[in-house]
């Protein structure tokens, strides 16, 4: 068995793996693959030449205690099924961290199944969220919409949140552009609302139910675009938002972190990030 960095050539394998095991469309992996495949951050475990398991890391930005920091996002750690339990992930993690240490990132970061799987490796809690409900009996403050919003009103809201919240992913329009290319991937919908011609939030969601983002300036447009995308598709949602949105919801543990060399200190003081591969 070995264990190595991942090369452009361990492509086809790994995307096989991501499928099989985390069942994704294949629209979505193709383009996971196509845009967010950095084999250079990635390292996979191999029995002689096939790919058993593997982690993937991609460079990103982050906002921490007002400053941007380069982190490096954990995403697709995965083990076949037949060789599970024998450390392969706690190898290949590890590995993974090593790398981004050395080679300057100020942290890992990544979005665990449990709080307790990564803790072994140093990971600790660091941000916080809320998931909340549409309620369709719920009064709103009267809104402009409009749907398909510019990129530019996109990053109006977005770019508010960053200035407020910390561990959010830093995002220009050409990362906004990416994000929601994943998104389409499910056919997303988007929604903004408008106060005054001013953008004051969005909601982009899927007719099968599922809210990829809600990012808001207020509590009632926060409301008004997960009820309003609610009726659309003729469901109860929930959304992953901000502790501080002033809507009533469950708290949650949203991201862990690894910090290296005191870069920032955890918990983030306000700190939101909705994982966007």
């Amino acid at each position: 068995m070995t264990v190595r960095k991942l090369n452009a050539g361990d492509r086809s394998q790994a995307e096989v793996t991501w499928r099989e095991v985390f069942e994704e469309p294949r629209a979505f992996t193709e383009y996971y693959f196509n845009e967010r495949f950095y084999p250079e951050h990635s390292f996979g475990a191999f029995d002689g030449d096939r790919l058993i398991a593997m982690t993937l890391g991609r460079p990103t930005m982050i906002r921490a205690e007002g400053r941007s920091l380069p982190a490096l996002l954990i995403a697709g750690v995965s083990t076949q099924p037949a060789y599970r339990g024998r450390g392969l992930m706690h190898d290949l993690v590890s590995r993974q961290i090593a790398h981004a240490k050395e080679n300057g990132f100020a942290c890992c970061y990544l979005h665990p199944v449990s709080e307790s799987l990564y803790a072994s490796l140093g990971f600790r809690n660091g941000t916080d969220a809320l998931i909340v409900r549409s309620d369709p009996n719920r009064a709103h403050d009267p809104f402009e919409w409009k749907e398909n919003a510019s990129n530019r009103d996109l990053l109006f809201v977005y770019d508010a949140l960053l200035q407020s919240h910390d561990g959010m992913q830093l995002r220009d329009e050409r990362e906004l552009t990416a994000v929601f290319s994943d998104y389409a991937t499910e056919q997303a919908q988007t929604l903004a609302v408008y106060s005054e011609s001013q953008p004051m939030g969005y909601v982009c969601y899927s007719r099968e139910g599922s809210v990829f983002e809600l990012f808001a300036l207020c509590s009632s447009a926060y409301e008004a675009l997960l009820d309003k995308a609610s009726k659309r598709v003729g469901r109860e949602l929930k959304a992953i938002v901000p502790v501080d949105c002033g809507v009533i919801g469950e708290r949650v543990y949203s991201m862990q972190y690894l910090v290296f060399n005191n870069a920032f200190q955890l918990p983030l003081k306000n700190g939101f990030c909705r994982l966007a591969y």
